[in-house]
């Protein structure tokens, strides 16, 4: 998605949430306050409804206070005539005073004259049901505290309402006794809610709390509630009393929701305009951009382009106008220059660092973990058999012959696995001959550095100190052994003397030849000892048990050391199996024997261990060390020591501090070259008049190694 896409995405986002965020804001407002308006308009018009039924209330106690308050009535009741009911109650009162009941009580209680009348079909019709409930002895609405006062209101009947008013009935002076209760009301029917239904000009409807359609707010106590059935109409209710102050019917009043209407209407077209709004402002926003910024990073990424494309980096970009595009331009102009400085200065390191890597004698060769050739100088290409071109991005697998591939993968696995330091010497023919290169592997963090030396010639010169050195051994080995020797001789001479002369006797000869036998086996057994140190054989690793040739090795170690000299051996069980060429193996040790036997002039302890050991990264303190697991030999003696100075020597070829003529100085530095060679090292403990300890570790064969 390119910059103007983005910023596109971005304003219409940034629209859209505004929209949003305005449309949600607005519709909250909007319409909470239109529900405000329609909560008031509705109860506006049930209270038109309710006060109308309160006018009705006072009309209908004044025209009941009229006939109460009457001498004439208050004679009737004493002595009721039909004089006045033909005058006063004929249907055409009912008509004219539009009610449909009027009763006469005595003071018992008691009904003197009672009347109904229906106005729609303009006829008498009989009492209605239930009106005994309300006026009977002993009923409230028949107990008055006073001729001036009376009651109005609602009363349920059997199955309908009715609003009557009552008043005592008393002298035109409004004066007592109290001779009786006069009674008029009108049915709060269908009709009634009609002429209430043409004042309110909305429809208006009755019926009792007890049906369904009663809103909860009613029936949990409030007195008045506001309901929507649908989106176009909205009910009031209003709950009224009867005359016991009990809930006696429901008021209705269904009306429109005009304002609801146009409060949807407006919302629209508030909306739509802010719209408009967004639309024009987002689009002069992004008109505004595009004319003054994506036009000139767009010519700005296309001179970045070219110059990407051409290469040309002491080209430059375009500077326009003066605001902070134009100092972002006038920066990677700088940049650029920076950049053009940088690789002229890198091309003339890297032609150094080429011609350093060249003029190294040894070959350098940088591999990933893939095992292609990322670097390779000139002496490394020499090394494969090609040139540098040819083999950079080329496979290993593909230079190497077996067996040789196969081994130097081994030891590369190692490096990558143990992260330390590996080295393999791997034969090779070249158009000179046969060659050895030692190839050492360096850990990187995405590969591996490996230096290939030829090592031809050093081999060649350390077999023969080894040589030298191994002849120098022997002859310390036999001057050693010299004496012990010429005490097997000489129980042989005398003992064949006594037997030519005849000295002893006949039956004795048999005794002595078995003295002169056992000398002779004794002698014979050292003298196969020194040809087996000095034997010739192949130099080929193969796998031994160290122990066991320490045992092998343990009589011609006695007699070097010689009887001031206690050999103590120390040899782990199952120890683990090392691959070392066996006579190096027994030169290492005869070595080691035979520098600590000059350290103990007179005489002391010679230990010789060994064990299995496991050492972790963390725990390695020996600078040639790595992890995994070795077999550790310990020789140890307790004679003159070594000092600090005559250490940091000891492994140097021809280093000695022997008398002249005593010693090559080639005995440890052969150890430390065969320890290497096998890829183990050599740690030394050791103080002046505390004696020495050599400590070698030789990597312990693993399941499935050779």
């Amino acid at each position: 998605m390119n910059l103007s896409r983005k910023i596109l995405a971005i304003i219409a986002f940034l629209l859209a949430f505004q929209l949003l965020a305005f449309y949600l804001a607005s519709r909250a407002f909007f319409f909470y306050n239109f529900a405000r308006l329609e909560e008031q308009y509705a109860s506006r018009n049930i209270e038109r409804a309710t006060s109308l039924m309160e006018n009705q209330k006072q009309n209908l106690a004044a025209l009941a206070e009229d006939w109460a308050a009457w001498d004439d009535t208050y004679n009737f009741i004493q002595k009721p005539t039909e004089e006045y009911i033909k005058s006063n109650l004929v249907d055409e009162t009912f008509e004219g005073l539009g009610v449909n009941l009027i009763l006469f009580l005595n003071h018992s209680g008691e009904l003197v004259f009672g009347k109904a009348y229906d106005l729609e079909l303009h006829r008498e019709t009989p009492l209605p049901n239930g009106w005994k409930k309300h006026f009977s002895a002993g009923s409230p609405l028949l107990f008055h505290p006073s001729p001036k006062e009376g009651k109005v209101g609602v009363i349920t009947l059997s199955s309908d309402f009715m609003l009557v008013a009552v008043h005592p009935i008393v002298t035109s002076l409004e004066e007592g006794p109290i001779m009786g209760t006069f009674v008029i009301g009108y049915y709060l029917d269908q009709t009634w809610a009609e002429r209430i239904s043409q004042v309110v000009r909305f429809p208006v409807s009755i019926f009792a709390p007890s049906e369904l359609q009663t809103p909860r707010e009613l029936v949990e106590g409030k007195t008045f509630a506001l309901r929507f059935p649908d989106s176009r109409t909205m009910e009031a209710f209003a709950l009224l009393n009867d005359l016991y102050g009990q809930p006696a019917l429901v008021l209705k009043v269904t009306m429109p929701r005009e304002l609801y209407r146009q409060s949807q209407i407006l919302f629209f077209l508030f909306s739509l305009l802010n719209l408009l709004i967004g639309l024009v402002f987002g689009g002069s926003i992004l008109i505004f951009l595009r004319w003054h910024l994506l036009s000139r990073l767009t010519r700005l990424s296309e001179g970045l382009r070219a110059i990407a494309l051409s290469g040309n980096i002491s080209a430059r970009v375009a500077v326009e106008g003066k605001d902070e595009l134009t100092e972002l331009e006038n920066r990677i102009n700088a940049l650029l220059t920076s950049l053009e400085e940088s690789l002229k200065a890198l091309e003339e390191s890297e032609k150094w660092h080429r011609m350093l890597i060249n003029s190294i004698t040894d070959g350098l060769l940088v591999i990933d973990r893939n095992l292609k050739l990322r670097q390779v100088n000139e002496t490394g290409a020499r090394f494969l058999g090609a040139r540098v071109e040819e083999l950079l991005g080329k496979n290993l697998e593909d230079c190497l012959k077996e067996p040789i591939f196969s081994d130097f993968y081994q030891t590369l696995i190692r490096t990558f696995e143990r992260n330390t330091i590996q080295t393999i010497s791997i034969p090779c023919q070249t158009p000179e001959g046969e060659k050895i290169f030692e190839m050492r592997l360096y850990p990187l963090p995405d590969g591996a550095l490996c230096i290939a030396r030829d090592v031809t010639e050093l081999r060649r010169a350390e077999r023969f100190y080894v040589k030298a050195q191994k002849m120098e051994t022997a002859g310390r080995m036999a001057l050693a052994i010299a004496h012990d020797f010429n005490n097997l001789l000489a129980p042989i001479l005398a003992g064949t003397e006594l037997l030519l002369t005849g000295a002893i006797s006949l039956q004795n000869n048999r005794a002595l030849l078995e003295e002169i036998r056992k000398a002779c086996e004794k002698a014979s057994n050292l003298v196969k000892q020194l040809l087996l140190f000095g034997r010739k054989e192949p130099l080929t690793s193969e796998v031994i048990n160290l122990n066991a040739i320490i045992r092998e090795m343990e009589s011609l170690v006695v007699r070097i050391l010689g009887q001031k000299v206690e050999l103590i051996l120390d040899l782990a069980p199952e120890l683990y199996p090392i691959e070392i060429n066996k006579s190096h193996a027994e030169q290492i040790l005869i070595n080691l024997v035979m520098n600590a036997k000059d350290a103990m002039p007179s005489g002391g302890q010679l230990i010789v261990k060994t064990e299995n050991v496991q050492l972790e990264e963390e725990a390695l303190t020996h600078p040639e060390a790595y992890p995994g697991k070795f077999v550790r030999l310990l020789v140890k003696d307790t004679g003159v020591g070594i000092s600090p100075e005559v250490m940091e020597h000891i492994f140097e070829p021809f280093f000695t501090t022997k008398e002249p003529g005593a010693g090559t100085g080639l005995g440890l530095s052969v150890v430390y070259s065969i320890v290497k060679q096998n890829r183990g090292w050599i740690e030394v403990k050791s103080a002046p008049g505390e004696g020495a300890a050599f400590y070698i570790y030789f990597p312990a064969l693993e399941a499935g190694e050779k």
